[in-house]
């Protein structure tokens, strides 16, 4: 329904150019809000929620488009056609790395900090680290696999309805 209105017709070449233009933008504005992030991180600067909300805003506002249009499975299906590891397989271990490696800074950096001799320093590195990575390593699974897996699941869905559609016209 187009209420009168009549859509123009588009150039395809020129479509995929503005959405290349945009991809460059949003990559630009990514590494801007991260360079803000890390400064403000560096100077002591405790208000850094604008660089957070676009980090993660954009994110979880492009997961949640592309699932919803059904598009998500696909690129996951383009990604491992090219890839040598698969999507799954990459998320896990970039949480198992992520858990890994917040849990090392957070513990050689509270072990240098508080210990007062080399023995405290090595029994306080051992049991931050392995607590850390006991909190962690869960924690970045479900940030990171579980949405993976429930976006999946969902553009799956909305794939098969589309096409249950079109085998009904």
């Amino acid at each position: 329904m187009n209420f009168g209105f009549r859509r123009k017709q588009q150039d395809e070449r020129v479509t995929n150019l503005q959405n290349k233009v945009y991809r460059e933008l949003y990559m630009v504005v990514t590494i801007v809000a991260v360079l803000s992030l890390i400064i403000k991180t560096i100077n002591d600067d405790r208000n850094i929620w604008t660089e957070l909300i676009i980090l993660i805003g954009g994110g979880v506002y492009y997961l949640i488009r592309v699932t919803s249009l059904g598009i998500f499975s696909d690129e996951v299906e383009m990604h491992d056609r090219s890839s040598k590891i698969k999507l799954n397989k990459k998320n896990f271990i970039v949480s198992l790395v992520v858990g890994i490696g917040f849990s090392l800074t957070l513990a050689i950096r509270n072990s240098q900090r508080y210990a007062d001799s080399a023995g405290e320093e090595i029994s306080f590195f051992l049991m931050i680290f392995f607590t850390c990575m006991a909190i962690y390593i869960p924690v970045m699974l479900g940030i990171i696999v579980v949405p993976y897996k429930l976006a999946k699941n969902k553009s799956d869905r909305v794939n098969d309805a589309q096409l249950d559609d079109d085998d009904e016209r």
